[in-house]
């Protein structure tokens, strides 16, 4: 029984890491590309995220967003 939880454990964690959303964001003053896995929209129109590649929070005001697969972010966040 034990061993059927953590199949079934292992299975819900599998779909889910497989329905991740990718994002690239980009930076409409300069250019920059930033990747990450989430967003949060601001009440102001900015966005604030995680930067996976280097780790720091980011806010942006005029910027535009790309959903991207997972190779292109995997590619773009070394």
């Amino acid at each position: 029984m034990r061993t059927l939880r953590l199949l079934a454990a292992g299975l819900v964690f599998v779909v889910l890491a497989g329905c991740m959303n990718y994002y690239q964001v980009t930076d409409s003053v300069n250019g920059t590309n930033y990747y990450t896995k989430s967003l949060k929209d601001q009440k102001s129109g900015a966005v604030v995220f995680k930067d996976d590649s280097t780790g720091a929070k980011v806010l942006l005001v005029n910027y535009r967003v790309k959903e991207i697969s997972r190779a292109e972010y995997k590619e773009g966040a070394r």
